[in-house]
């Protein structure tokens, strides 16, 4: 943990020095801690390599996000969807500069929608799943045509990857599926150095139309929560929470009293929720699923109500469309004996000499508050007679577990942000492929559902697929809910404007954020 801390600190102090020694460029650096490595050398806009908050950092979207209003400009000034939904046309904003100074404009676009799709063959993406071609229409006007008509394309254009725009001149030759070289993007801040522990930005000098932002940033790799914990209270970072490194709610409560540090808390749309591996013989069986989702209290989880696996603010969520968790013991042990289960002497039930026991696979790094929570659905599952053995792994195995190797039983995961709800993450963990389960689920008729909704394009259409979609999903016990968090961050007393940008994951608004001269 010292270890970790005292980098940091030397990290931040040689940055200022290197960042102040500049006479054209007297300006401060501030540290900002990540659970994993940046990996920013490996920053293609059209790849999945980096750390998420890197990339926005860099690159800038067609279109963003906005909790308020929707879908509203950002390198595109406009835009205009056909009839049949099929074309989209983009126009974008003139005497708009990438890093190295050359121009934004409709070739650029279409050379980073064209390496996503290259990059990308089996992607889950509609957009890329459904493109046709991109066409230059002429200088600042491109569009993209579809195949078959979809209404997520907006929705995917907002996120950090992989469809943001970068300069052609970022890789080899110039070509779609040349080798990458370095990040060339519109956004605030440019790739300085690289490193496993720290990466240094530098402003982008043609941002904004050549009003950079006036900091120099250091991206900090601190995997333990602790050590983020202690290195905020010690200055050594100035910004961690969130996707950024998140913090257990105890250590959050302590620092909301500490004159020198800042608690920024907005609601979220993520939400935490623990999941079942559709390859698991005994967790086919949805009696099983259910008598283990009701035998969790999800009191002891979370102070807020647990409805479903997704917060209240998603889009397509009411009251009328999601469930009340249910906590039942006593129903949830009928329905294992129903199923030819009995207690053994342990109080575990067993069938046929082999108990009902299953591990649960979770990590900290990036969500330390996971490690109570799993011990406590261990204590209620314990109760209910199924034996539970905790796994919590570093965050790369981590995800080769979830995403590779498929060896759990249960998995703790959270949804994903913002535009990317409650279709996008759904299609891409619960519907089956290429005669495949999906990811955590095993359903045809959920993924005929989700396969259908993209070509719902009116509001109404969209909303009543959606209630279908939830109905089947909560009677398939397919999650359970355990933690509906908000965003919160902590600051140093150095950062003198900091606002969540409204997308998980990509939490700095770097045009906004403002550095204490």
């Amino acid at each position: 943990m010292k270890k970790r801390i005292l980098v940091a600190a030397v990290a931040t102090t040689s940055l200022m020095l290197t960042a102040c020694g500049n006479d054209d460029k007297k300006q401060e650096a501030i540290s900002v801690s990540l659970p994993t490595e940046a990996k920013a050398n490996q920053l293609d806009a059209q790849s999945y390599d980096a750390a998420m908050p890197v990339y926005s950092a860099v690159y800038e979207p067609l279109v963003q996000y906005d909790k308020k209003s929707g879908v509203k400009p950002k390198l595109a000034e406009k835009w205009s969807v056909d009839s049949e939904g099929k074309v989209y046309t983009f126009h974008l904003k003139k005497d708009v500069k990438f890093s190295d100074g050359s121009p934004l404009n409709a070739e650029a676009v279409k050379f980073s929608i064209e390496r996503a799709k290259a990059m990308n063959p089996e992607t889950t993406v509609e957009t890329l799943k459904q493109l046709d071609k991109v066409t230059v229409d002429d200088q600042h006007t491109v569009s993209i045509h579809l195949k078959t008509p979809s209404n997520q394309v907006l929705n995917e254009l907002t996120q950090v990857r992989p469809l943001r725009i970068m300069s052609p001149h970022a890789v080899e030759g110039e070509k779609t599926k040349g080798k990458f070289k370095k990040a060339i993007g519109t956004g605030a801040l440019m790739v300085d150095k690289t490193g496993k522990e720290q990466t240094s930005m530098k402003p982008n000098p043609h941002f904004n139309n050549d009003h950079p932002v006036k900091y120099h940033l250091n991206f900090q790799t601190i995997e333990d929560g602790d050590s983020r914990n202690a290195a905020v209270q010690s200055e050594s970072i100035d910004v961690t929470g969130g996707a950024l490194g998140m913090l257990t709610e105890q250590q959050i409560k302590s620092h909301q009293d500490q004159k020198d540090l800042h608690v920024e808390d907005a609601p979220s749309t993520v939400s935490h929720f623990m999941a079942f591996n559709p390859k698991q013989e005994v967790l086919k069986n949805k009696a099983i699923r259910q008598a283990i989702s009701e035998s969790i209290d999800t009191k002891h989880l979370s102070d807020k109500e647990m409805k479903g696996i997704f917060q209240k603010d998603v889009q397509f969520i009411n009251e009328n469309n999601q469930e009340k968790h249910i906590f039942d013991v006593k129903a949830a042990k009928k329905a294992l004996k129903s199923e030819g289960y009995e207690q053994n002497k342990d109080g575990i039930f067993e069938k046929e000499g082999k108990p009902l026991q299953f591990n649960l696979v979770t990590q900290t790094a990036e969500f330390p508050n996971w490690k109570d929570k799993a011990e406590q659905v261990q204590s209620d599952l314990k109760k209910a007679g199924i034996k539970v053995q905790i796994k919590t792994l570093d965050t790369q195995s981590y995800y080769d577990t979830l995403w590779t190797k498929k060896d759990y039983d249960m998995i703790f995961y959270r949804t994903y942000s913002d535009a990317l709800m409650p279709y996008q993450f759904m299609n891409s963990v619960f519907k089956n492929a290429d005669n495949q389960p999906g990811v955590l689920a095993n359903d045809p008729t959920l993924s005929k559902q989700l396969e259908a909704f993209p070509k719902e394009l009116s509001k109404g259409d969209q909303q009543q697929a959606f209630n279908e979609i939830f109905k089947h999903f909560n009677k398939g016990y397919y999650g359970v809910p355990i933690a509906y968090p908000n965003e919160t961050f902590v600051t140093s007393d150095r950062i003198e404007n900091f606002k969540f940008s409204g997308l998980t994951d990509a939490p700095i608004d770097y045009e906004k954020l403002k550095v204490k001269q």
